[in-house]
């Protein structure tokens, strides 16, 4: 903060310097306001700086009361009497705040005031002195601003690494559970109760699924299968499956732009994102309202999270009662949620942040100007779209796992298949088996795994020395996976016996099926 100096050593000047000279001195000073007041607060001088800071000449404001320069509800606070009131008792007031200049602009300020005393100690006024620190403020307000911006991201990646690690694990966990589950039952024998119980089993697994999918989705580590998307032909149908999820009291609005850009995204992400938004808007308005789907061209410069480019921009605006700084900062996290217990996971949100993310877009939540909350989704604008290559395959599978009781279960699922299988735990022991397995027509690998290479480069490897050779990779979470979609073949963990079937059945035609259950 630059100091001003003292009012006491002007005065203290003006005694050395005489009269005259130390009038030139401050009106030579342009840069700050310096000008005395008398006891009342009415101004008794006015240099140069305070004709170009104000915007008063002297001819005007000299035997007016320095009030004019608070604003109005300041006047009504009683500011000014109080500045003058504190000066006289502490000898000095210093301050900080919005002063009006005479064409009724405004400019923050910095403020000091002394008192003046004579010889014999009496007030005979005050020396002001006042600086326009408007572009500091602004620069200082830019770093704030930038600091928590940082903060908020450096947060938000934390939070995703700690649930991607989290939910990997579980959906190890979930995917013995399923494969166990649907082995047991086609053991049961026909036993109806311990057949219910398994189904109980198997539900509150792919509930646990889904959970772990949405946690996956913040953390922009869930495969994504991205589509070349008319805006014009998705949107509206969407909108046909949010209008049946609002109360007949919330009208839904559509309103497209003309010419909407294609973009490149999962439609099933795309969708359950938009449908986490409406619930959220639809929730924001219990007395009802109006919710407004928009879609619109932009070219950001860097303003929306550092996005450069082309994008898409899909509002979902809803007509309640807004969203506070509090919340607005959190909202995005997972498990974060303003309804009661029992009302809401708090995971829509954070899908919706994950998905424009990994999806190299962005996600805000900002207060309407007109009232409400509006929710926006930026997503990079595309000129084509991804393809995804089949592959043949024949009956010798290699699995690449190194959880033993997932590749137990995978093994077991594919020999009922008819596959001959070969289990190995690492990258590593994959490659050393190529050679050896000359008859191999499949590599099933999970992502993840120890040793330094995963199971992406794996497959990558495997393309440069066999081209022939189809590779199903399966993960909980990926970056490297999310980052190049359509690569390879993914499936999804937690999965049932029946999606592997169906990938394998597709990469390997001659397999049966596998029995009913």
């Amino acid at each position: 903060m630059s100091k001003l100096t003292p009012a006491s050593s002007h005065v203290s000047l003006s005694a050395d310097l005489g009269d005259d000279r130390y009038e030139r001195l401050v009106q030579a000073v342009v840069d700050y306001a310096i000008y005395l007041l008398d006891p009342n607060g009415r101004v008794q001088s006015w240099n140069s700086g305070a004709a170009r800071i104000k915007g008063y000449g002297a001819e005007e404001i000299v035997g007016q009361p320095f009030s004019l320069f608070y604003t109005p509800e300041d006047r009504e606070a009683g500011k000014p009497e109080r500045a003058l009131r504190l000066a006289a008792e502490a000898g000095r007031f210093e301050d900080e705040g919005w002063r009006v200049r005479k064409d009724g602009s405004r400019f923050w300020a910095l403020v000091v005031v002394d008192a003046v005393h004579d010889d014999d100690g009496r007030l005979i006024g005050f020396a002001k002195i006042t600086r326009d620190i408007t572009e500091r403020r602004e620069a200082e307000e830019r770093l704030a601003e930038a600091r928590e911006q940082l903060f908020q991201s450096q947060k938000m990646e934390a939070l995703g690494r700690l649930t991607g690690g989290v939910a990997h694990d579980f959906n190890n966990l979930l995917t013995s559970v399923l494969g166990a589950t649907h082995l047991a039952q086609r053991r049961a024998g026909g036993d109806p109760r311990l057949s219910e119980l398994l189904d109980t089993v198997r539900t509150a697994a792919q509930r646990g699924g889904d959970l772990t999918r949405q946690l996956l989705a913040f953390a922009r580590r869930q495969p994504l299968s991205p589509e070349l998307l008319d805006l014009h032909r998705r949107l509206p149908a969407t909108a046909g499956i949010v209008r049946h999820s609002l109360r007949p009291d919330i009208d839904l609005v559509l309103e497209l732009s003309d010419q909407i850009w294609r973009i490149e995204a999962d439609p099933g992400q795309l969708e359950l994102a938009l449908l986490n938004l409406a619930v959220n808007a639809r929730d924001a308005m219990p007395d009802g309202g109006a919710m407004h789907v928009s879609a619109c061209n932009v070219t950001l410069n860097g303003e929306i999270e550092g996005l450069v480019g082309d994008f898409v921009a899909i509002s979902i605006a809803d007509t309640g009662q807004g969203v506070s700084p509090e919340v607005r900062d959190k909202v995005f996290e997972p498990f974060f949620t303003t309804k009661p217990v029992g009302e809401g996971a708090g995971l829509g949100l954070s899908q919706v942040y994950g998905f424009a993310r990994q999806s190299n877009g962005a996600a805000t939540l900002e207060n309407a100007p007109s009232g409400g909350a509006v929710a926006t989704v930026y997503l990079p604008a595309a000129a084509r779209g991804a393809t995804v290559t089949d592959a043949d395959g024949g009956a010798e599978v290699l699995i690449v796992e190194d959880d033993p009781v997932v590749a137990m279960l995978a093994a077991d699922i594919l020999e009922e298949l008819g596959c001959r299988v070969r289990v190995v735990n690492s990258a590593r022991e994959a490659l050393a088996a190529l050679p050896v397995e000359a008859g191999l027509k499949l590599v099933f690998s999970d992502v993840v795994m120890p040793g330094g290479q995963s199971g992406l480069e794996l497959a990558r490897e495997i393309r440069s020395r066999r081209p022939e050779l189809p590779v199903l990779l399966t993960t909980g979470h990926s970056q490297g996976v999310a980052a190049n979609p359509g690569e390879f073949p993914v499936l999804a963990k937690p999965y049932e016996p029946q999606q592997l079937e169906a990938w394998i059945r597709r990469l390997v035609p001659t397999a049966p099926r596998l029995a009913a259950g």
